[in-house]
């Protein structure tokens, strides 16, 4: 019994040890509130990729899990509590698997940004704290964090959309996951 145990700790140390790990080039954030500081959103994942281990192409692995746990399962939503999502979806654009995801939030505060309710005087932050891999690229606020400081986007208070793109991966030697994509969609068929 106890070898069993054993083996079975010893596949399930392999499997971890030895997964792929989903990318993207870049990720575009887009935010509306309403006058309460509740609203709706997206974010846009573009050309999803898996990140070889190694030498070693697990680009399927990770193309079922994309399908498994995020499009089909809730990955997304538990990452994410604060987000209530309506909708998922996958996508070829310009030769590229490309991903969005739509919500709605109860509470702006709740989803890292930063500002004081029913005030017409104080800015908008918005925390990239939490953006280990991804680095700020452009957006309508004004980034705080070009001279070391903190990842912080600011904008002006009243502000009501909030957009801000960031890249993720310039890895040449990910695998792009469109072709995966395409046979799965013809077998859905």
């Amino acid at each position: 019994m106890r070898l069993i145990s054993f083996r079975l700790v010893l596949i399930a140390l392999v499997t971890v040890l030895f997964a792929g790990c989903l990318t993207v080039d870049k990720k575009d954030y887009y935010y509306k509130t309403n006058s309460d500081g509740s609203g709706e959103g997206w974010i846009k994942f573009y050309n999803i990729k898996s990140a070889k281990d190694g030498e070693d192409d697990v680009s399927l692995k990770d193309f079922a899990e994309l399908i498994d746990d995020y499009v089909k399962g809730t990955k997304f939503e538990d990452e994410n509590p604060s987000l209530q999502v309506t909708s998922k979806e996958l996508m070829e654009e310009g030769g590229k698997l490309n991903g969005l995801v739509k919500f709605t939030f109860s509470n702006i505060s709740e989803i890292s940004f930063l500002f004081e309710k029913d005030c017409n005087c104080a800015p908008v932050y918005y925390s990239m704290g939490g953006f280990l891999s991804e680095t700020y690229t452009t957006s309508n606020g004004t980034y705080l964090g070009d001279a070391g400081g903190p990842q912080i986007i600011k904008w002006p208070a009243g502000t009501k959309e909030f957009k801000f793109t960031t890249s993720v991966s310039t890895d040449s030697t990910s695998i792009e996951l469109l072709n995966q994509y395409n046979g799965w969609k013809a077998s859905q068929k």
